[in-house]
């Protein structure tokens, strides 16, 4: 497995002291997708510069960028993600998470069946330009006090068959895992789409570390689902430059 930290690219090179393999950037703030060319420049050079790549993004579609509902901009949306996965490509990345609960939550009233074949019509369109770029799109799976819609990696499996496109796949996230009270062994069936992890200690959402949280059943569904790939902290710290040497001798130590 590599590892790696969600933080803003200022910590890129404290992360790769520690000896992460990665850091995960987020699209709204890095890729800048509705930003021109001469924005988005001077922060590609100074990402490509480190030691470590850029290999992941979250924080995929701000709120207004609507994919469920009857305010959908599909042609803002194509633009939108055709410029981040062309980016992302120019930084050597390879995965972008979709989350984005404001994206995708779905109003009292509105149908649910349409809400899903709404959210399968996006990663339909969004394949084609994740493909072009040699990019993964990881569905994000959002536990309810965060999202209604695709709230379980059980769910998060059901959409990526539905698209059932290479450039689509499965995010693992502990603390939505956590909060849904989901078992593990749904990571080890979507053993074959997961392209993606987020952990955190569940409880608080802070580092691995940070207490006496047990990750032996978290790091054995992974195992036992063969997963090789990333795993990004996604939490809060108490003192950054410190707390993720601390995350990651945790992390590590669950591998031995």
């Amino acid at each position: 497995m590599k590892f790696g930290v969600c933080a803003p690219l200022e910590k890129i090179d404290r992360l790769a002291e520690v000896g992460y393999d990665y850091i995960e950037l987020g699209v709204q703030s890095t890729l800048i997708p509705e930003k021109d060319e001469a924005k988005f420049q001077p922060i590609q050079a100074e990402a490509l510069g480190s030691s470590i790549k850029a290999e992941a993004y979250a924080g995929f579609l701000p709120g207004d960028l609507r994919v469920v509902g009857d305010e959908v901009d599909l042609q803002r949306l194509s633009n939108y993600v055709e410029t981040a996965c062309r980016r992302a490509q120019s930084m050597d990345s390879k995965i972008i998470v979709y989350g984005s609960s404001g994206s995708r939550n779905v109003d009292d009233g509105y149908d649910f069946d349409r809400a899903l074949g709404q959210i399968a019509d996006f990663l339909s369109m969004s394949a084609d330009h994740a493909e072009a770029c040699g990019i993964v799109i990881a569905i994000e799976p959002l536990c309810a006090r965060e999202c209604n819609i695709i709230q379980t990696v059980a769910d998060g499996l059901a959409m990526a068959k539905r698209v059932n496109r290479s450039g689509i796949r499965v995010l693992a996230d502990l603390y939505h895992i956590w909060q849904e009270s989901e078992p593990m062994s749904n990571i080890v069936d979507a053993a074959e789409w997961l392209a993606h992890v987020h952990i955190a200690e569940p409880v608080k959402r802070s580092y691995p570390g940070n207490d006496d949280f047990d990750f032996s059943d978290f790091f054995s569904a992974l195992k036992s689902a063969s997963y090789k790939g990333r795993v990004s902290c996604e939490c809060g710290f108490d003192d950054f430059d410190q707390d993720v040497e601390t995350a990651l001798h945790t992390m590590k130590s669950y591998l031995k």
